[in-house]
């Protein structure tokens, strides 16, 4: 970057025609590609590479002209950006043959890249042809989206391109995760499982890890070891590095010699034994026997039961978790961060899924408050498109990347139909940065009840900014942006969905296209003195879901009341888009199909014969038994030392919510012993509500005041939870 203005304004005035190029590539031909902006992709290049390229347009024809290239990328001339230049006048092109695996592609504001052609396709043993009248499947997840947006009776958001997919499809107005934080859930509805069933409850394990049955938390075994191994080397930072216990429990599983491990917190140290040995007390250790592959082997994900069946599998941005996590692999398509590592490799066409998220597509940090023109801004000098006045001091919308990124697939999948595409936009959730215009459409507010009853036990909450107290509100002033804030995020996340739609529609594949779209669990805006997710209650755990399936002509522009959860959706696709569920793979999802309910929508009686009750959970691990509010997070800690669980069941009518004690040796709730005595109950009233105010509520505990609801609903609440543990429990490896 140079301090010379002359400089500087040459550079721009050069950013200025290079993204002039990347229109130009866009609008190329009337077929793909799209060049997609600040994109750089790693390896696979072709011989004599770069060749002199006046525009990202003449790049694409080269690539065209060559049948051995699949894709390019296109460098700016006299364009520098972290020291990353092209010498050749005019530009500079690489063709390349396939985007190398497990390398992330290079944020580079004077690159764009394209794919013009479907790497080649292998397929597996196993795989099937997709029969007669198959459809395609467009799966739109959107990050810490509540339902506060048009489709759902809010006048407080804009939303527009969602409301027009719910006036083609079918709305469900009560719709609820599994467990309100990110990894966990889409855990769950990518598997069809419940929390308890997967046994991911934090941001250490993942279903592809083995199964090493019932751990032992705060436990070292003394046998003898065999080797020391430091579980690391995913490049990622955070507190609990490539899997923690999930991954040395992997490792003595694939080692016939071992018989047992042990894993400390503190250095990342995976011990491998012969045999478990003499126990000892250690409080930062979890220990367990060997596992096995098996017991998870026919677990498929739900793109992944879409690729076996012969469909094209794509993904754009986040799918799985995109952070914590990894492997430390070797092998570089399993390496990288995330739950599971890099995106999950097995669950997507090679080639096809979008690597290494977090660097292509990262949430960079911002400062809400700050004028646009600062580079700190969460309002982003730049205009509704996304395109951003600065370009070269300021940071590129990972939502804006994620888009171009899933009109570029669809595009190629127009190519190889049917085919599933998963896009997974990362706004609402924080930090909130977006173009400064979309503040305009939006207002900010205050939560009617800002803080907890005192009915209310305090272990129900979770203590996030920027509320630092259950009892006392946050600043009007504070509440009222980061409230604008959140719904100017999600107006703008609303303008890529919609992008996505058109290219949809512009290639003519929408009338044969199930889309379905819903957030990974819910979001508290102060309401209750609760911020974020983390949380049991009905703004944590309901979230939006619209599902489009236009050939089933009864569902069109329709409401349903049933009580949908997220894990119901793997099974609802497999029937809608022709992709039926073998007897195994459909005896061990939790789900139900939904399909009965867009054929009948009207159906009131059909709805609630299919659903009665729709459950969650979350766990708690305070710091302070005195204080359980504060200091409770548990997604760093081993499943084995979780101290609480709470379950919660909502009905038409009601929501019950138990927390109790729990036993990390069995991995199930405690329920009214006298050893472990259960830590709160709460009852809440829905009778009228249909969903349209988020401040009526869950704002006064009725369990005592309503005592036969309570014992009702706590009947029900224990027989859901027992019937999910029953399939948790099969093929389960007991500690030795």
């Amino acid at each position: 970057r140079s301090s010379n203005g002359t400089a500087r304004t040459s550079l721009h005035c050069r950013v200025a025609a290079m993204l002039a190029s990347f229109a130009a590539a866009t609008a190329f031909a009337a077929s793909p590609p799209v060049c997609e902006p600040g994109v750089n992709m790693p390896g696979g290049d072709l011989h004599r590479m770069p060749l002199a390229s006046a525009s990202a347009a003449a790049c694409s024809a080269l690539c065209s002209a060559d049948p051995a290239c699949v894709l390019f990328s296109w460098h700016a001339p006299a364009c520098s950006y972290y020291r990353e230049t092209c010498a050749l006048a005019g530009g500079c092109c690489w063709l390349k043959s396939v985007e190398a695996a497990g390398r992330s592609p290079q944020v580079n504001n004077c690159s764009c890249s394209s794919y013009l052609r479907l790497p080649s396709v292998s397929k597996r043993n196993g795989d099937t042809t997709p029969g007669p009248g198959a459809k395609n499947v467009l799966y739109l997840l959107v990050d810490d989206l509540r339902p506060e947006i048009a489709a759902y009776r809010q006048p407080r958001g804009h939303s527009p391109h969602i409301s027009a997919l719910a006036s083609s499809g079918t709305t469900f107005d009560n719709a609820y995760c599994q467990i309100s934080v990110c990894s966990p859930s889409r855990m769950s509805f990518l598997t069809g499982r419940r929390p308890d069933h997967s046994r991911v409850l934090n941001f250490i394990d993942h279903f592809r890890q083995a199964d090493c049955g019932l751990t032992e938390g705060g436990v070292a075994y003394l046998g003898p070891t065999l080797r020391n191994v430091t579980v690391g080397g995913c490049e990622w930072g955070g507190a609990a590095p490539c899997g923690g216990s999930g991954d040395c429990c992997s490792i003595c599983s694939e080692d016939e010699r071992c018989g047992a491990w042990t894993y400390t917190h503190t250095n990342s140290s995976c011990m491998l034994k012969a045999r478990s040995g003499a126990r000892a007390a250690d409080s930062g250790a979890v220990s367990g026997a060997r596992g096995t592959l098996s017991t998870r082997a026919a677990w498929v994900s739900l793109p992944q039961h879409f690729k076996r069946a012969g469909w094209i599998a794509l993904s754009s941005g986040k799918i799985f978790h995109t952070e914590e996590g990894g492997s430390g692999n070797t092998n570089p398509n399993l390496n990288g961060p995330g739950m599971p590592p890099n995106q999950d490799p097995p669950s997507w066409t090679p080639g096809l899924s979008m690597q290494r998220v977090n660097d292509v597509a990262n949430m960079w940090d911002c400062k809400i408050g700050l004028p646009p023109s600062d580079p700190d801004a969460c309002a982003v000098d730049a205009d509704m498109s996304g395109a951003i006045a600065s370009p070269l001091t300021t940071k590129q919308f990972c939502d804006r990347v994620i888009a171009d990124d899933a009109v570029l697939k669809l595009r190629l999948a127009a190519m190889h139909t049917p085919f599933f595409l998963a896009v997974g936009f990362r706004k609402p959730h924080l930090p909130f940065r977006f173009p400064a215009p979309f503040l305009a459409l939006v207002e900010g507010d205050v939560a009617a009840h800002p803080t907890l009853s005192p009915t209310v036990p305090p272990i129900a909450h979770h203590d996030a900014v920027p509320q630092p107290h259950i009892y006392t509100p946050v600043a009007n002033a504070t509440a009222h942006e980061w409230r604008r804030h959140y719904r100017a995020a999600i107006a703008w996340v609303d303008s890529q969905i919609g992008r996505v739609l058109h290219e949809l529609e512009a290639r003519g594949l929408a009338p044969t296209t199930l889309v379905a779209l819903h957030s990974d669990h819910g979001w508290s805006l102060g309401e209750h003195g609760e911020w974020q997710k983390f949380s049991n209650f009905e703004h944590g755990t309901r979230v939006p879901l619209i599902m489009r399936a236009p050939w089933v002509r009864e569902s069109v522009g329709t409401r349903s009341s049933v009580l949908a959860e997220l894990i119901d959706i793997f099974p609802t696709m497999a029937e809608l888009a022709g992709a039926p569920l073998d007897p195994q793979t459909a005896a061990s999802l939790d789900g139900t199909s939904l399909a009965p309910v867009l054929r009948a929508p009207a159906d009131a009686a059909l709805a609630r014969a299919l659903k009665h009750r729709a459950l969650s959970q979350y766990m708690r691990c305070p710091r302070d038994a005195a204080q359980p509010q504060k200091a409770n997070d548990c997604l760093f800690t081993d499943r084995s030392q979780i101290a609480f669980m709470g379950y919660t069941v909502r009905t038409h009518t009601h929501r019950f919510t138990q927390w109790a004690a729990w036993n990390g040796s069995s991995l199930r709730s405690v329920w009214q012993q006298p050893r472990w005595p259960d830590i709160g109950e709460e009852l809440y009233s829905h009778v009228g509500d249909d969903g349209s105010d988020f401040d009526r509520y869950e704002n006064k505990n009725c369990n005592a005041s309503e005592p036969n609801v309570a014992a009702a609903l706590r009947v029900l609440l224990h027989e859901a939870v027992a019937n999910g543990s029953a399939k948790a429990r099969v093929d389960l490896v007991l500690v030795p």
